[in-house]
């Protein structure tokens, strides 16, 4: 599974936080790439909740020494981007869902964050 998240301004892909929509449904024990883009000329410290990942790739090259191993935060260059590989290991539901987000205080104040569940195989993906 291949996912785009485009941090531009203070949204991920355009849209800003909103508590009462999930923005992604993934799928336990299934891997998936994450092509994280910042299209703005500051740079976003991009970051998922209580899911490690690893950096394939930074602007289409490799990662630098500093980014093997499991992380949970990743620097994405301004006007760059980074993939990622992840797999979800636990469950999430609506109500306890996990978030994606910059990790920069003032961007995720201003609303540059989102929300996942991860489900069971029998539930699919979306």
């Amino acid at each position: 599974m291949n996912r785009a998240f485009e941090l531009d301004g203070n949204t991920i892909n355009g849209l800003p936080m909103d508590m009462e929509r999930i923005d992604v449904t993934a799928t336990v024990d299934v891997p998936e790439v994450w092509t994280v883009t910042n299209t703005h000329n500051r740079v976003h410290n991009f970051h998922v909740h209580d899911n490690p990942f690893q950096v394939l790739d930074v602007n289409g090259g490799p990662p630098p020494p500093e980014l093997a191993g499991w992380k949970d935060t990743v620097s994405v260059p301004p006007s760059g981007a980074v993939r990622l590989a992840v797999v979800f290991r636990d469950h999430a539901d609506p109500q306890n869902p996990y978030m994606c987000h910059c990790h920069l205080m003032r961007h995720e104040d201003d609303g540059m964050m989102g929300r996942f569940v991860v489900v069971g195989q029998d539930h699919g993906s979306g």
